[in-house]
Protein backbone atom coordinates (compact mmCIF):
# COMPACT_ATOMS: atom_id res chain seq x y z
CA UNK A 1 0.00 0.00 0.00
CA UNK A 2 1.66 3.36 -1.15
CA UNK A 3 1.43 6.01 1.29
CA UNK A 4 0.14 9.34 0.11
CA UNK A 5 1.90 12.19 -0.51
CA UNK A 6 1.89 15.07 1.87
CA UNK A 7 0.96 18.56 0.06
CA UNK A 8 3.38 21.10 1.19
CA UNK A 9 1.99 24.92 1.25
CA UNK A 10 4.13 27.31 -0.96
CA UNK A 11 3.72 30.96 0.42
CA UNK A 12 3.30 33.59 -2.53
CA UNK A 13 6.51 35.41 -2.70
CA UNK A 14 5.58 38.38 -2.09
CA UNK A 15 4.55 37.00 1.71
CA UNK A 16 7.70 36.30 2.03
CA UNK A 17 9.00 39.58 1.04
CA UNK A 18 6.72 41.37 3.16
CA UNK A 19 6.98 39.14 6.13
CA UNK A 20 11.29 39.65 5.77
CA UNK A 21 10.05 44.06 5.41
CA UNK A 22 8.17 43.47 8.67
CA UNK A 23 11.13 41.88 10.50
CA UNK A 24 13.50 44.54 9.31
CA UNK A 25 11.03 47.01 10.66
CA UNK A 26 11.12 45.61 13.56
CA UNK A 27 14.86 44.91 14.67
CA UNK A 28 16.32 48.13 15.78
CA UNK A 29 18.53 49.07 13.90
CA UNK A 30 19.86 52.16 12.20
CA UNK A 31 20.33 52.56 8.36
CA UNK A 32 22.70 55.09 6.84
CA UNK A 33 19.85 57.38 5.63
CA UNK A 34 18.58 57.72 9.39
CA UNK A 35 21.57 60.04 10.06
CA UNK A 36 23.23 62.17 7.14
CA UNK A 37 26.81 64.17 8.11
CA UNK A 38 28.72 66.60 6.10
CA UNK A 39 32.22 67.88 7.06
CA UNK A 40 33.45 71.11 5.59
CA UNK A 41 36.28 73.08 5.58
CA UNK A 42 37.00 76.98 4.67
CA UNK A 43 40.12 75.84 2.52
CA UNK A 44 41.91 73.00 1.61
CA UNK A 45 44.98 74.50 2.55
CA UNK A 46 46.35 75.64 6.49
CA UNK A 47 49.81 76.62 7.28
CA UNK A 48 51.10 74.75 10.00
CA UNK A 49 49.73 75.37 13.41
CA UNK A 50 47.16 77.69 12.19
CA UNK A 51 43.37 77.32 13.16
CA UNK A 52 41.72 74.85 10.48
CA UNK A 53 37.65 75.76 11.81
CA UNK A 54 35.90 73.09 10.50
CA UNK A 55 31.89 72.76 10.22
CA UNK A 56 30.21 69.48 10.78
CA UNK A 57 26.02 69.01 9.81
CA UNK A 58 24.33 66.58 11.57
CA UNK A 59 20.75 65.41 10.01
CA UNK A 60 18.56 63.11 11.95
CA UNK A 61 16.29 61.63 9.48
CA UNK A 62 14.92 59.00 11.73
CA UNK A 63 11.82 58.83 13.84
CA UNK A 64 13.79 58.89 16.97
CA UNK A 65 16.17 61.80 18.92
CA UNK A 66 18.64 62.29 18.78
CA UNK A 67 20.51 63.40 22.85
CA UNK A 68 24.23 64.49 22.81
CA UNK A 69 25.44 64.64 26.59
CA UNK A 70 28.57 66.28 27.71
CA UNK A 71 30.81 65.50 29.33
CA UNK A 72 31.39 62.02 28.79
CA UNK A 73 30.91 63.35 25.12
CA UNK A 74 28.33 60.24 24.30
CA UNK A 75 25.19 60.65 21.98
CA UNK A 76 21.69 58.49 23.78
CA UNK A 77 18.75 58.58 21.34
CA UNK A 78 15.46 57.98 22.59
CA UNK A 79 12.19 57.58 20.71
CA UNK A 80 9.96 60.40 20.31
CA UNK A 81 6.82 58.26 22.19
CA UNK A 82 9.85 57.71 25.48
CA UNK A 83 11.53 54.51 26.55
CA UNK A 84 15.54 54.36 26.49
CA UNK A 85 17.24 54.02 23.20
CA UNK A 86 20.51 52.96 21.81
CA UNK A 87 23.59 54.43 22.93
CA UNK A 88 26.36 55.97 20.82
CA UNK A 89 28.71 58.27 20.28
CA UNK A 90 30.15 61.84 18.17
CA UNK A 91 33.30 60.92 16.64
CA UNK A 92 36.02 62.72 14.76
CA UNK A 93 38.71 61.10 12.69
CA UNK A 94 42.29 62.94 11.56
CA UNK A 95 44.90 60.53 9.90
CA UNK A 96 48.10 61.43 7.79
CA UNK A 97 47.74 60.27 3.56
CA UNK A 98 49.62 57.16 5.03
CA UNK A 99 46.85 55.67 7.75
CA UNK A 100 48.94 57.50 10.36
CA UNK A 101 45.88 58.02 13.00
CA UNK A 102 46.90 61.48 14.33
CA UNK A 103 45.92 61.35 18.38
CA UNK A 104 43.98 64.09 20.05
CA UNK A 105 45.47 66.45 22.16
CA UNK A 106 43.02 66.50 25.36
CA UNK A 107 39.74 63.69 25.81
CA UNK A 108 37.39 66.98 26.39
CA UNK A 109 34.25 66.22 25.12
CA UNK A 110 33.74 66.87 21.18
CA UNK A 111 30.35 68.32 21.38
CA UNK A 112 28.53 70.37 23.96
CA UNK A 113 25.38 68.77 25.51
CA UNK A 114 22.59 68.61 22.53
CA UNK A 115 18.90 67.40 21.70
CA UNK A 116 19.13 66.35 17.96
CA UNK A 117 14.92 66.62 17.14
CA UNK A 118 13.81 64.01 13.76
CA UNK A 119 14.16 65.68 10.94
CA UNK A 120 15.86 68.22 12.36
CA UNK A 121 19.70 69.31 11.23
CA UNK A 122 21.95 70.91 13.37
CA UNK A 123 25.51 72.43 12.65
CA UNK A 124 28.52 72.41 15.18
CA UNK A 125 31.87 74.29 14.76
CA UNK A 126 34.92 72.63 15.69
CA UNK A 127 38.65 73.76 15.44
CA UNK A 128 40.50 70.58 14.59
CA UNK A 129 44.26 72.18 14.81
CA UNK A 130 43.08 72.52 18.43
CA UNK A 131 41.72 69.28 19.05
CA UNK A 132 44.63 67.00 17.19
CA UNK A 133 47.93 67.19 17.53
CA UNK A 134 48.74 68.13 13.92
CA UNK A 135 52.73 69.09 13.85
CA UNK A 136 54.28 68.60 10.36
CA UNK A 137 53.39 69.41 6.97
CA UNK A 138 51.51 67.18 4.77
CA UNK A 139 48.32 65.92 3.27
CA UNK A 140 45.63 64.80 6.00
CA UNK A 141 42.56 62.89 5.75
CA UNK A 142 39.39 64.40 8.01
CA UNK A 143 36.14 62.42 8.88
CA UNK A 144 33.05 63.52 11.77
CA UNK A 145 30.96 60.81 12.37
CA UNK A 146 28.11 58.99 14.89
CA UNK A 147 28.27 55.30 16.00
CA UNK A 148 24.26 54.15 16.75
CA UNK A 149 24.47 50.23 18.01
CA UNK A 150 27.55 49.33 16.37
CA UNK A 151 26.86 51.04 13.19
CA UNK A 152 29.33 53.93 11.97
CA UNK A 153 27.55 56.58 9.98
CA UNK A 154 30.74 58.90 8.34
CA UNK A 155 31.12 61.89 6.35
CA UNK A 156 32.18 62.34 3.14
CA UNK A 157 36.36 62.20 3.75
CA UNK A 158 38.37 65.33 3.38
CA UNK A 159 41.66 66.09 2.64
CA UNK A 160 43.63 69.36 3.82
CA UNK A 161 47.17 69.80 2.92
CA UNK A 162 49.26 71.54 5.70
CA UNK A 163 51.86 73.47 4.67
CA UNK A 164 55.20 75.64 5.97
CA UNK A 165 54.88 78.71 4.11
CA UNK A 166 57.64 80.82 3.07
CA UNK A 167 59.36 82.83 5.78
CA UNK A 168 59.88 86.17 5.63
CA UNK A 169 61.56 87.27 8.69
CA UNK A 170 61.29 86.45 12.55
CA UNK A 171 63.03 88.13 15.37
CA UNK A 172 63.15 86.77 19.04
CA UNK A 173 62.55 89.25 22.06
CA UNK A 174 62.02 88.69 25.89
CA UNK A 175 58.70 90.02 27.78
CA UNK A 176 59.15 92.23 30.26
CA UNK A 177 56.35 91.05 32.73
CA UNK A 178 58.07 87.78 33.15
CA UNK A 179 61.53 87.97 33.28
CA UNK A 180 63.90 84.54 31.47
CA UNK A 181 60.84 84.08 29.08
CA UNK A 182 61.21 85.40 25.97
CA UNK A 183 59.25 84.87 22.40
CA UNK A 184 59.98 83.97 18.42
CA UNK A 185 57.70 86.27 16.05
CA UNK A 186 57.52 84.23 12.50
CA UNK A 187 56.37 86.31 9.77
CA UNK A 188 55.47 84.22 6.46
CA UNK A 189 53.27 84.27 3.74
CA UNK A 190 51.56 81.15 1.68
CA UNK A 191 49.16 81.67 -1.48
CA UNK A 192 45.42 80.02 -0.81
CA UNK A 193 43.65 79.91 -3.27
CA UNK A 194 44.26 82.92 -6.08
CA UNK A 195 45.82 85.41 -3.34
CA UNK A 196 48.99 85.78 -0.99
CA UNK A 197 48.49 86.31 2.69
CA UNK A 198 50.97 87.21 5.61
CA UNK A 199 50.78 85.24 8.57
CA UNK A 200 52.45 85.86 12.33
CA UNK A 201 53.82 83.10 14.10
CA UNK A 202 54.20 83.80 18.02
CA UNK A 203 56.00 80.28 19.60
CA UNK A 204 58.30 79.82 22.63
CA UNK A 205 61.71 81.00 22.16
CA UNK A 206 62.80 77.62 23.44
CA UNK A 207 61.19 76.33 20.64
CA UNK A 208 62.57 73.95 17.75
CA UNK A 209 63.35 76.43 14.48
CA UNK A 210 60.65 76.03 12.25
CA UNK A 211 61.77 74.66 8.36
CA UNK A 212 62.69 71.31 6.76
CA UNK A 213 64.20 68.43 8.70
CA UNK A 214 61.97 68.70 11.84
CA UNK A 215 62.27 66.06 15.06
CA UNK A 216 59.89 64.41 16.64
CA UNK A 217 61.17 67.02 19.89
CA UNK A 218 58.83 69.60 17.65
CA UNK A 219 55.68 68.20 19.62
CA UNK A 220 56.78 69.87 22.59
CA UNK A 221 56.70 73.31 21.11
CA UNK A 222 54.30 75.77 22.57
CA UNK A 223 52.47 78.09 20.29
CA UNK A 224 50.69 80.58 21.20
CA UNK A 225 48.82 81.36 17.78
CA UNK A 226 49.04 81.43 13.86
CA UNK A 227 47.47 84.77 12.34
CA UNK A 228 46.10 85.67 8.82
CA UNK A 229 46.78 89.21 8.60
CA UNK A 230 45.88 90.18 5.60
CA UNK A 231 46.40 90.14 2.24
CA UNK A 232 50.02 90.68 1.03
CA UNK A 233 51.73 93.02 -1.57
CA UNK A 234 55.48 91.64 -1.69
CA UNK A 235 56.89 95.07 -2.89
CA UNK A 236 58.32 96.32 0.22
CA UNK A 237 60.04 94.12 3.16
CA UNK A 238 57.37 93.81 6.24
CA UNK A 239 58.90 95.31 9.36
CA UNK A 240 58.72 93.42 12.58
CA UNK A 241 59.24 95.29 15.96
CA UNK A 242 58.28 94.81 19.81
CA UNK A 243 57.72 97.89 22.23
CA UNK A 244 58.49 98.44 25.62
CA UNK A 245 55.77 96.36 27.08
CA UNK A 246 56.73 93.30 25.17
CA UNK A 247 54.01 93.34 22.24
CA UNK A 248 54.78 92.38 18.67
CA UNK A 249 53.80 95.30 15.66
CA UNK A 250 53.85 94.40 12.30
CA UNK A 251 53.95 96.38 9.34
CA UNK A 252 53.24 94.98 5.75
CA UNK A 253 51.81 96.29 2.38
CA UNK A 254 48.84 95.06 0.89
CA UNK A 255 46.21 96.10 -1.73
CA UNK A 256 45.67 99.50 -2.96
CA UNK A 257 49.03 100.60 -1.81
CA UNK A 258 47.94 101.13 1.58
CA UNK A 259 49.81 99.22 4.80
CA UNK A 260 48.28 97.54 7.35
CA UNK A 261 49.91 98.36 11.37
CA UNK A 262 48.45 94.80 13.08
CA UNK A 263 50.17 94.38 17.11
CA UNK A 264 49.92 91.56 19.69
CA UNK A 265 50.53 90.35 22.86
CA UNK A 266 53.28 88.05 23.25
CA UNK A 267 50.30 85.64 24.72
CA UNK A 268 48.32 85.76 20.92
CA UNK A 269 46.03 88.11 22.13
CA UNK A 270 45.43 90.65 19.23
CA UNK A 271 45.30 94.38 20.45
CA UNK A 272 44.25 96.21 16.92
CA UNK A 273 44.95 96.17 12.95
CA UNK A 274 45.09 99.43 11.32
CA UNK A 275 44.94 101.01 7.82
CA UNK A 276 47.74 103.44 6.40
CA UNK A 277 47.88 104.97 3.52
CA UNK A 278 51.79 105.96 2.92
CA UNK A 279 53.11 109.28 2.15
CA UNK A 280 54.95 108.42 -1.66
CA UNK A 281 53.88 105.00 -1.23
CA UNK A 282 56.18 104.70 1.71
CA UNK A 283 55.63 103.65 5.34
CA UNK A 284 57.94 102.36 7.92
CA UNK A 285 57.46 101.30 12.28
CA UNK A 286 59.64 103.51 14.51
CA UNK A 287 59.94 103.46 18.11
CA UNK A 288 59.59 106.28 20.06
CA UNK A 289 61.32 107.50 23.01
CA UNK A 290 58.30 106.38 25.41
CA UNK A 291 58.98 103.15 23.96
CA UNK A 292 55.82 103.09 22.22
CA UNK A 293 55.63 102.06 18.08
CA UNK A 294 54.46 104.69 15.58
CA UNK A 295 53.99 104.31 11.72
CA UNK A 296 56.24 107.01 10.14
CA UNK A 297 55.30 108.75 6.93
CA UNK A 298 51.67 106.97 7.46
CA UNK A 299 48.29 108.46 6.95
CA UNK A 300 45.83 106.40 9.03
CA UNK A 301 42.76 105.43 7.10
CA UNK A 302 40.54 104.07 9.48
CA UNK A 303 39.32 106.14 12.88
CA UNK A 304 40.16 104.96 15.94
CA UNK A 305 36.22 104.50 16.33
CA UNK A 306 36.09 102.43 13.64
CA UNK A 307 39.46 100.34 13.68
CA UNK A 308 39.35 96.86 11.98
CA UNK A 309 38.72 93.56 14.12
CA UNK A 310 41.61 92.39 14.49
CA UNK A 311 42.14 88.51 14.12
CA UNK A 312 39.90 86.43 16.87
CA UNK A 313 42.54 85.37 19.89
CA UNK A 314 43.47 82.02 21.20
CA UNK A 315 42.55 81.12 24.57
CA UNK A 316 44.90 78.58 25.01
CA UNK A 317 48.61 77.78 23.80
CA UNK A 318 49.27 75.19 21.72
CA UNK A 319 51.94 72.05 22.41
Amino acid sequence: MSAKPRSVAIKPAWKLRLGAALGLMSAPTWVAAQVALSLTLPSAKALLYEDVPATVLIQNNSGQMLEIDAPPARIATRSVAGGPGPRSFFWLEVERADGRVIPRRDQAPLLPSVKIMPGEARTFGLDVARLFAISRDGLYKIRAGVQINGERFASPERMLEIVNGFELKRLTAGIPAEPGAARTYILAYYQKEKFEDIYLRIEAADSPSSGHGRTMAEHSRTIYGVFNLGRVVRVRSPELKVDEAGNVHVLFQTVGSAFVHAAFTPFGVPLFSKTYLGRQGKASLTLQPNGQIAVLDGIEMTPKSEEQSPPARRTQPMK
